[in-house]
């Protein structure tokens, strides 16, 4: 009867204790994950201002280089052999926000940052992974979730494109109409978007004039 009673007062010590930890968040899982605000960048040229962090190698840690492979966003290994890996988690979220909601009713909001360890490894507190599994030119879905609970995620859109120098009106082709819209915008007729202004800073000073026009006019001809 002692045992029965002393069996019986462990199974409510414990009935108690896991209350108590429901309670305090200790047991709570991640049920939603909304976003409160967007990362700071959500385009990125291709070899240019592509995030190129630390990568977790077999081998050991490094860095490399990010590659064109058949339209997709490839991670090469800058050691003695040629090795590729998809990058799938070195995307820049800087300035992403989230409110995370947990099974217990409570809710945090949670900003993205990196920790870089005593290795130089880098470990970020928000993952992401394309959707599809792998990054593309063009318009990509990213999921974002924790770690402790990979199943619950939301998504935001990014735009990976290619870079080409002078396209001002991105349609693939560097020509007189481009030279023309820097010079509208050096008088102050047309307004460039930030992406616009990237492409059209022909010298790369830092300002978009009458010089990087004639740049590009020169390209389109053949001249540069």
């Amino acid at each position: 009867m002692k045992i029965l009673k002393k069996s019986t007062a462990v199974l409510l010590a414990l009935v108690m204790m896991m209350s108590l930890f429901a309670v305090n968040g200790f047991a709570a899982t991640i049920t939603k994950i909304e976003i409160v605000e967007l990362p700071t960048q959500t385009t990125f040229y291709r070899g240019d201002d592509w995030d190129y962090g630390y990568w977790q190698f077999p081998e050991g840690d490094g860095l490399g280089t990010f590659v064109p492979r058949d339209g997709i966003i490839t991670f090469m290994h800058q050691g003695g052999y040629f090795s590729m890996y998809q990058d799938r988690g070195m995307l820049d979220m800087n300035g992403l926000v989230v409110k995370v909601t947990y099974s217990n009713g409570t809710t945090r909001k949670i900003t993205y940052k990196e920790t870089l360890n005593s290795n130089g490894v880098v470990s970020q507190n928000i993952l992401a992974s394309p959707q599809g599994g792998e990054y593309s030119l063009g318009e990509n879905t990213i999921e974002i979730y924790f770690s402790e609970n990979i199943n619950v995620y939301t998504t935001y859109k990014i735009n990976i494109l290619d870079i080409i120098m002078g396209d001002v009106d991105g349609n693939g082709k560097v020509n007189s109409t481009d030279a023309l819209k820097v010079l509208q915008s050096s008088v102050q007729l047309i307004t460039l978007t930030a992406d616009q202004k990237k492409v059209a800073d022909m010298n790369s000073d830092g300002k978009v004039n009458s010089i990087d026009a004639l740049k590009i006019l020169q390209k389109s001809v053949g001249m540069a």
